[in-house]
């Protein structure tokens, strides 16, 4: 009984780091903005959302207008990365790059 528990709360205890899944790989995060998204689910959330939405545009869009997403997306990155670790910041930028995203 005493290993069984042992071993549910082990599993439990990993549960935090799922949930927090950004769209990129997380070991990977450089910057304050990429770092604090990972550390945040809700604002991880926001992330697979806005990828899930941008890749779905690139697929469908025209090469010319899939390049100028591209390129829009690029600058968005850099704007996300301005907000620093700041959560609040972060969200609203995700949400207004969501709902832009989801103009086209």
């Amino acid at each position: 009984m005493t290993r069984y528990l042992l071993w549910l709360l082990l599993g439990v205890g990993w549960l935090p780091l799922a949930a927090s899944a950004a769209s990129y790989d997380c070991s990977r995060a450089t910057t304050a903005a990429e770092i604090a998204v990972c550390d945040n689910p809700g604002l991880s959330g926001l992330d697979e959302e806005m990828a899930s939405l941008y890749r779905s545009l690139l697929y469908q869009l025209p090469p010319r207008q899939a390049t100028r997403l591209r390129d829009d997306q690029r600058s968005w990155l850099v704007a996300r990365d301005s907000c620093g670790a700041d959560v609040r910041c972060l969200r609203a930028r995700y949400q207004e790059r969501i709902a832009r995203l989801n103009e086209y």
